[in-house]
């Protein structure tokens, strides 16, 4: 297989994730654009009730807790230092997988892991609009729309991210056939 094969191969793989972060960014669009339609057409006011700050600062902490571990998983598995050791450790595991098949198991791995960061994303939006729905303060619902959009946006799965995938297995299976020979 060719770096031009892989190549083709990671931008099929990219197309379709951009497909997937599309359809959950009009879902969150589409939640907070009702919930902020409703607002401005309906006259409505805070509901005021004993456990309203409880219920802030726990909606507070699920948005901080959820944009915590996005950037855990970001900072964890988005590196080309983690493409490169999951990539060289999963051949010494199995040594009999082509590049194809190494290829595709590595970018199953990294979907899963993106598609989780865009879901997280999503939730934070979803917190604010719950939020919104339970006391009709809307606040919460601007602001956890625009930190979750923001996670989503800079989260856009880019070909950049995935430029050298083909560079590092090659290496891989350079490495391979020197040992092989020697």
């Amino acid at each position: 297989m060719t770096p031009l094969d892989t190549q083709t191969m990671i931008e099929s793989f990219i197309k379709r994730l951009k497909l997937t972060w599309q359809m959950l960014v009009l879902i969150g669009l589409f939640t907070y654009g009702l919930s902020f339609i409703y607002r401005l057409r309906a006259e409505t006011s805070i509901k005021y009730f004993s456990s309203l700050p409880v219920l802030n600062w726990i909606s507070f902490f699920i948005a901080v807790a959820l944009a915590l571990y996005i950037l855990h998983i970001k900072r964890t598995y988005f590196r080309m230092k983690f493409f490169n050791s999951f990539m060289e450790e999963l051949h010494s595991v199995e040594p009999e997988l082509s590049k194809e098949q190494l290829l595709r198991r590595f970018t199953r791995f990294i979907a899963k892991k993106m598609k989780m960061v865009w879901i997280l994303g999503l939730v934070i939006i979803l917190v604010g609009v719950i939020y919104y729905w339970i006391t009709f303060d809307a606040w919460n619902m601007h602001i956890y729309f625009i930190v979750g959009l923001y996670s989503l946006v800079i989260n856009y799965p880019r070909t950049d991210l995935f430029i050298d995938v083909p560079y590092l297995l090659k290496d891989i299976f350079r490495d391979q056939k020197t040992e092989e020979s020697q």
